[in-house]
């Protein structure tokens, strides 16, 4: 079985809601198996820190480097680094490593008290910001290191730029706004420098406990599973949007974010999905004349719960859905997840570039039905001899490729086809935000062809 493992290096929160215990919940709410280095124990409840105890640095240094040494780790989120002692070794192992580092800028608890001593502020912008593939500051954390009073959207690009110059390749600055806004945006400066918001409703919650540490472990956990850090910051907001909307009161101070939501959650969206594909698939069966859009490899329909990044989060017809006559279609067998390859392949990286496209059907290619769609819905193509050695050389990169290709000359086709390649049949994939949604164009080609 494939999984991915991320490694937290943190300070230990006794009540859970922050810290490493926080950081591995996130990573089990998110399919990722979870690995830390303690750097400082802490007496504390929802109410208050009563006091730190800083692990020493060669006791941190060893539990990091014995975990390397065993574990392939696919991305490291450091959050509390106590004292100057622990930021210089954790720099020193780390300067070299070709893995994301996720920084997450620790300075004070929720309850106020200082989570970094005075004198390691320099080594921390000196030397732990300059090896960050991407650094996570709050509004207040975003202050501090680029001296800018943030108070408007300009305010916080101005910052952006000014911790980028600090070292990190990324900055994502959390929570940011403006004098009456009704949204909550997190704002990104990328690697080249392209700046990215992503926003939600301002939610009217009180002060809580644990939110910045949720969003550096689930940007730790989706960028261990490969995602670049745009995708991978839209997945970490709305993960942490959805934990936030499920406050636990579970002691008499802050109430703490609830991960485990997603679990249930995730659940939930399978079972959606499950129901409205099936019942999709019914209707498909109904449709007169859908067999004449039947290629000779035959169809699948696939559907994907929200913000799916892998196969096994993707439902399809397990088979194939073949064609009876001219006329009627059938599915093959049951419907899973992780059972359709290559459409959901297809949908999977249609929704890396616009993730509320979660559904896809193939059909055959045909030039009458290029045309026909061309006159209701948006279209475009890819040529698979264009495709690099490569990437045909390497198992399931061609679909990826392909897609991408085509969203690059129309960011909103709804209809991606091929002319096929040696030993490939050509075809074209129908792409909604809904199995529903595509019965509907189905119907309409039927009705033209």
């Amino acid at each position: 079985m494939k999984f991915n493992s991320a490694l937290s290096i943190a300070g230990s929160d006794p009540s859970s809601g922050a810290g490493i215990q926080a950081d591995i919940k996130t990573f089990s709410s998110l399919g990722v198996y979870g690995c830390s280095a303690i750097t400082a124990i802490t007496v504390q409840n929802t109410k208050e820190i009563r006091e730190i105890f800083p692990i020493p640095s060669e006791i941190v240094i060893k539990q990091i480097k014995l975990i390397l040494e065993d574990i392939k780790i696919e991305s490291i989120k450091i959050g509390m680094v106590y004292d100057e002692s622990i930021i210089t070794k954790i720099y020193d192992i780390l300067k070299n490593e070709n893995i994301p580092i996720i920084i997450d800028p620790i300075f004070t608890s929720t309850s106020g008290q200082n989570l970094i001593k005075p004198k390691a502020m320099q080594l921390f912008t000196q030397k732990l910001l300059t090896i960050a593939t991407i650094t996570t500051p709050n509004i207040k954390e975003a202050i501090k290191l680029s001296g800018i009073n943030i108070d408007t959207k300009e305010d916080i690009k101005k910052a952006l730029q000014k911790i980028k110059e600090l070292g990190p390749k990324n900055v994502i600055i959390k929570g940011g706004g403006h004098h009456n806004s009704k949204d909550s945006i997190d704002t990104l400066i990328d690697v080249n420098l392209h700046i990215i918001e992503y926003s939600n409703p301002l939610l009217h919650i009180p002060e809580n406990h644990g939110s910045g540490c949720n969003f550096s472990a689930a940007l730790a956990a989706v960028l261990s599973k490969g995602h670049e850090i745009p995708r991978a910051c839209y997945m970490a907001n709305q993960f942490v949007n959805k934990a936030l909307q499920n406050l636990l009161y579970i002691g008499k101070g802050n109430p703490v974010v609830d991960t485990s939501i997603t679990m249930t959650t995730l659940a939930s969206f399978k079972f959606q999905v499950m129901e409205k594909l099936t019942k999709a698939i019914k209707d498909l069966e109904e449709i007169k004349g859908m067999g004449k859009l039947i290629p000779e490899t035959q169809s699948n329909f696939a559907y994907a719960i929200p913000n799916a990044t892998t196969l096994m989060e993707v439902a399809g017809v397990k088979g194939r859905i073949v064609k009876m006559d001219e006329t009627k279609v059938k599915a093959s067998s049951c419907i899973e997840f992780g059972t359709s390859k290559h459409i959901a392949s297809a949908v999977l990286s249609y929704m890396t570039i616009n993730p509320t496209i979660r559904s896809g059907f193939n059909i055959k290619y045909d030039k009458k039905i290029i045309g026909l769609l061309q006159s209701f819905l948006k279209v475009s193509e890819y040529e698979r001899q264009l495709e690099s050695n490569e990437f045909k050389e390497k198992e399931g990169y061609t679909i990826p490729w392909g897609i991408k290709e085509a969203l690059r000359r129309e960011p909103n086709a709804n209809v991606i086809y091929h002319k096929g390649d040696i030993g490939k049949e050509p075809m074209i994939i129908v792409f909604g935000e809904n199995p529903t949604e595509i019965l509907a164009y189905l119907k309409r080609i039927i009705e033209l062809y």
